[in-house]
């Protein structure tokens, strides 16, 4: 069992990226109804239920054989198209109340950490997605969404579609003036190494939705995501 390890063996610096590869590969043979995306330092896997994507990210650091490990839950026609885009993001040692446990190394007992990691998945992680699988869930929880500080970590965008999709115009207006005030979205290195050709106007966006809201158009608001959604 990978928690009862006292010590790791140092994978050969050849071997990283080619253990990391099959460390993804393994990691979903252990869990049920995913899918996995994944580059030379990435691994996401996912899958939607009620018109949200609920995520976890492994990232390899770079120069390091840490492995960082991220959930995140966002809207599948959410504004920003990039497959790695992350909202609401929530390191795994929050959800485990072990803030060490966000960091994992990438050794040679890899096999016995991807098998740590898919059980968190099927416990912990998978009843923190549980909480938060419905937009009226969201609302009802948002007191432990909202941002404590400037909102870096993305969380007003999950707030905003969920006060649009339970209609909550009192909300949705002050998560827009909330994100509208702040600077655009915390991005990936992943993103920023791969830019979407397709990303709109984050800034535009908004503002556009908020002379909506202001009208209670939730329509009009929605016939502006629907719009957005086709541009891929």
């Amino acid at each position: 069992m990978w928690e009862d390890l006292k010590s790791y063996k140092l994978l050969d610096k050849k071997d990283i990226n080619s253990t990391f590869k099959q460390f993804g590969k393994v990691l979903l043979s252990h869990v049920n109804c995913y899918a996995i995306e994944q580059t030379n330092s990435l691994i996401k896997l996912s899958r939607q239920i009620n018109h949200l994507e609920q995520s976890i990210f492994i990232e390899k650091q770079a120069g390091s054989y840490e492995l960082k490990v991220r959930t995140c839950i966002k809207p599948i026609d959410f504004y920003r198209k990039h497959q790695f885009t992350m909202i609401n993001i929530v390191p795994l040692g929050d959800i485990l109340n072990n803030y060490r446990r966000t960091f994992y190394p990438l050794s040679k007992e890899w096999n016995d950490l991807a098998l740590f990691i898919a059980t968190r998945i099927k416990n912990e992680i998978e009843s923190h997605f549980q909480k938060y699988d419905t937009y009226d869930k969201i609302i009802e929880r948002r007191q432990g969404i909202e941002p404590n500080d400037s909102g870096s970590d993305n969380k007003y965008e999950l707030l905003i579609y969920a006060a649009i999709r339970t209609k909550n115009k009192s909300l949705l207006i002050s998560y827009l003036d909330k994100k509208i005030s702040t600077p655009v979205m915390q991005i990936t290195q992943s993103e920023l190494l791969k830019p979407d050709p397709l990303e709109i106007n984050e800034s535009d966006f908004l503002k556009r939705i908020k002379t909506f809201a202001e009208e209670g158009d939730f329509a009009s608001i929605e016939d502006e995501i629907a719009s957005i959604s086709k541009i891929q």
